[in-house]
């Protein structure tokens, strides 16, 4: 039986629960152990005790223990994992999600329900891919990325690190979207994307590049 501990008690540390108890539910030997976050406000995510603040995540890691990082920002997930790079990390898939063949998924990544990845797709660590989202083939979504609900990835996309896109975002096939960028929702990519930029807008245009802030 492996212990989970999920970090973080917002709305994806609820979507996170749930993914788990449908694991549970169809047979995945695993128990919610319960919750490491930082406010002092809440005592409990769904009847899951919070057991302690982030900080203190070093007293709970042992060998039956595995953590998920349920955090919606991108960044903060890569600055937790970092601190803690010796924790082992449980990578959650809903069993109604769809997995091609020679697909690989990164440790501590989160794949909810309704999702389709097609075949020989990669996904990095840390990735959350929330419901119903479509990966087609030969895609590559490295570290820390984000994809809100409902958003399609054309064959051949590839997502840079602690990239967001937003709910009901397409990218058509064989588009690069670069570092730290943000699609904002309901977008069509159609032409590659630099690093650190935000988009908008059925056919998407850069709205703001941070690099020039």
């Amino acid at each position: 039986m492996k212990n989970l501990i999920i970090i973080g008690s917002d709305v994806y540390a609820r979507r996170v629960i749930k993914c788990i108890e449908a694991l549970i539910k169809s047979g995945e030997e695993i128990s919610i152990k319960g919750i490491l976050d930082n406010n002092e406000e809440k005592n409990d995510v769904k009847g899951y005790k919070i057991l302690d603040k982030i900080d203190n995540a070093n007293l709970y890691n042992d060998e039956d223990t595995s953590f998920i990082i349920a955090i919606k920002n991108n960044k903060t997930r890569q600055e937790i994992a970092d601190k803690f790079q010796e924790f082992d990390y449980y990578t959650v898939i809903h069993p109604k999600t769809h997995i091609g063949e020679n697909v690989s998924i990164g440790k501590g990544s989160i794949i909810m329900d309704e999702v389709n990845i097609k075949d020989n797709t990669k996904i990095g660590n840390h990735v959350i891919i929330n419901n119903g989202c479509i990966i087609d083939e030969d895609v590559i979504v490295e570290d820390y990325v984000n994809l809100l609900q409902s958003s399609s990835l054309g064959k051949l996309v590839k997502l840079d690190s602690l990239t967001s896109i937003g709910k009901d975002v397409l990218v058509i096939p064989k588009i690069c979207i670069g570092k730290k960028s943000i699609i904002k929702n309901s977008s069509i990519v159609i032409e590659d994307v630099g690093d650190n930029c935000l988009m908008e807008g059925t056919t998407a245009k850069i709205i703001k590049n941070y690099k020039l802030q």
